[in-house]
């Protein structure tokens, strides 16, 4: 298989009643029939656009978004995957960029673009009775399309800044897919949930499934009272979730004293786990734990941490929870130090992936590596074994009084603090030391730790100089659509604060 739609065909032609997606509102459709709905998108919106025009897509997840996820690509154009979580004028700025001659999605958004002058040639709503014939299309489908012909253009989450668009083909997005099939070893005949905007590229974790026919269920907006019900009613064996997902999922369960009985794997990434919560899931959940780390570059996960690591660091080796685990046989690692070349285990630098995965846009020659590197922005290592461990987003990395600091591992620490529920540190400009650390705290429910106690409570777990300076606390994080915390946001909110004083408070 080397298009994104064949993935389906296969399903049709071995599993054809099998259900390929549910919708959150119980909407469902068999392989044979998404396969035959893919065809009537592809044709349609072949009748309408020209080979190789971009058609944009904002909506929440629902069985109409699944089919022009593989439909536009099918008819040789490039799906461009606008977030519904941005404001109206944010996504009218990626469309200017974009220049969709299509754009799809649902009523409510394409409303709100109506009014910000955004340069929409053509709007056609999902719930409009020309889209409802869309998938009914009889017209017929382009067959030139290759494996190298762009598929999807997705922005990046825009966690350390400004969102960037990447362009995937279908070769790249597909190499992800059989790598994350081997990684996680995913198996036919279980129900997957996908609780994240399909307009990130964790949305590809789709692919994954049914590139064994299994089923997929579509959360349309992540809440984790809704996410365990669809769990019940539809038998969910496997999902991925974002910590802060994990988190807010956990405290459903616990208040509510429920379980989720035939749960037996989740996959986890995204962002950084804190290993407090890693062993409350394992400990609440009971069941199999993956991790994976990619991007929206890579087009889907490179490494893969199983479940086996899982029950060893649960069982004495905690080491083993902080790893993002290996890279599958398609993909290279490699770990550049300051002057560009590649370091050898235990040293830390930044994360380079080769491959053909990367998407063919961004691929970024390295000053003294080979051609063909993509330049992570983030800080890792590797140990004897091949295991990589990302130490921070090199952006993240605090440098004070000369020395660097690695913020994950000052929120890792902060969040054993019974006080804290969710924290993200960050740099702010100090006139001594360089940078100050300083970290955003969200107090848990009925908690109001006090500066001192929580700066106390991280001495002798990491050294002097990388305790915060200044702890400030807000009623929440701001998050970026795929579940991260957005710390450019945060970056912006501290230094507002610091400028007016209010550190400590």
């Amino acid at each position: 298989m080397s298009l994104l739609h064949e993935l389906v065909s296969a399903a049709a032609a071995g599993a054809p009643e099998r259900a390929a997606v549910v919708s959150d509102d119980g909407t469902t459709a068999t392989f044979a029939e998404f396969d035959r709905q893919i065809r009537g998108v592809a044709g349609w919106v072949a009748a309408r656009t020209a080979p190789g025009d971009r058609v944009a897509v904002v909506a929440d997840n629902s069985a109409a978004y699944a089919e022009v996820y593989y439909g536009v690509p099918r008819s040789g154009r490039v799906l461009t995957l606008i977030n519904q979580r941005l404001g109206p004028a944010e996504q009218a700025a990626q469309l200017a960029t974009a220049a969709p001659t299509l754009l799809l999605g649902d009523d409510r958004y394409l409303s709100a673009l109506a009014g910000t002058g955004a340069p929409i040639a053509r709007a056609v709503p999902f719930e409009s009775e020309q889209w409802q014939a869309a998938a009914a299309s009889d017209l017929p489908c382009p067959d030139v399309v290759t494996p190298d012909d762009p598929a999807w253009m997705l922005y990046t989450s825009g966690s350390t800044g400004v969102p960037k668009a990447v362009v995937h083909s279908h070769r790249s997005i597909l190499t992800a897919v059989w790598g994350s099939v081997e990684g996680r070893s995913v198996q036919p005949g279980g129900v997957y949930l996908l609780p994240f905007p399909m307009c990130h590229i964790a949305g590809y974790n789709m692919l994954v499934q049914h590139a064994v026919a299994n089923t997929v269920v579509l959360c349309a907006q992540f809440r984790p009272e809704g996410f365990a019900r669809l769990v019940r009613e539809y038998g969910v064996t496997s999902c991925s979730l974002a910590p802060t997902m994990l988190h807010s999922l956990l405290g459903h369960l616990e208040r509510s004293e429920t379980d989720l009985p035939t749960l037996g794997t989740v996959a986890y990434g995204s962002a950084a786990m804190p290993l407090d919560l890693l062993r409350r899931a394992i400990d609440v959940l009971g069941v199999d734990f993956h991790q994976g780390y990619g991007m929206t570059e890579t087009g889907g996960n490179v490494t893969f941490l199983g479940p086996d690591d899982h029950r060893a660091g649960a069982a004495g080796r905690p080491e083993l929870l902080t790893s993002a685990g290996y890279p599958h046989r398609d993909v290279e690692i490699g770990i550049a130090g300051p002057d560009g070349r590649l370091v050898p285990p235990g040293q830390v630098g930044e994360i380079l992936v080769r491959g053909a995965q990367v998407a063919p846009g961004c691929r970024q020659g390295g000053s003294s590596t080979e051609d063909g590197w993509l330049h992570t922005g983030d800080m890792g290592r590797r140990d004897a074994d091949g295991r990589l461990f990302v130490v921070d987003r090199l952006k993240d990395i605090i440098v004070t009084g000369g020395e660097n600091v690695s913020s994950r591992e000052v929120e890792d620490a902060l969040s054993t603090h019974p006080g804290v529920e969710h924290v993200a540190v960050v740099a702010v400009p100090d006139d001594y030391w360089g940078e100050a650390v300083c970290a955003v705290i969200v107090p848990a429910p009925g908690h109001r730790p006090a500066a001192d106690e929580l700066i106390s409570h991280v001495r002798g777990v990491i050294a002097g100089f990388k305790r915060p300076r200044v702890v400030l606390f807000a009623h929440a994080l701001p998050l970026t659509g795929n579940g991260k915390i957005a710390k450019d946001r945060v970056r912006d909110f501290a230094r507002a604060a610091v400028l007016r004083g209010a550190e400590n408070t």
